[in-house]
């Protein structure tokens, strides 16, 4: 299976799908995430936690390059909040945000991983007043 394959597999089985129980198929047992190490099972209680938060998630793959190993994807989510998210309670608003992954895939397995979503997209749409330290 090529890289871009093993991403966009990624994209609709498990992002889109739900089928959290086959993050094994696509990542390497242990594998570098925004340069820490992680596991298929720490990935696993992350996938779960934001599934506590964000129902009927869309990923739509709007970019994606790759060079054979290397894969750069920018993707647009779509998702209605339905658990906190960190201090904000549930709005039920459906929301959308942007954001970027890079991978490396060797074998068919993702070997690392480096991920930027908009934050700050997320906050505005469910209502989030932020308010700058003082100088």
């Amino acid at each position: 299976m090529t890289a871009e394959r093993t991403v966009r597999d990624l994209v609709d089985r498990v992002w889109n799908g739900g089928h959290v129980d086959e993050l094994g198929r696509f990542y390497a047992e242990q594998f570098e995430h925004s340069g820490r190490p992680d596991t298929v099972a720490g990935l696993r209680r992350w996938h779960e936690a934001e599934a506590a938060t964000w129902a009927d998630p869309v990923y739509e793959v709007l970019t994606l390059v790759s060079d054979g190993e290397q894969v750069a994807l920018r993707w647009r989510a779509t998702a209605r909040q339905v658990g906190p998210w960190g201090p904000t309670p549930p709005t039920g608003r459906t929301i959308s945000w942007d954001g970027v992954h890079l991978f490396v895939v060797r074998a068919g397995r993702i070997v690392a991983v480096w991920a930027m979503s908009d934050m700050f997209t997320k906050a505005v749409q469910l209502g989030v007043t932020m308010i700058p330290p003082e100088a």
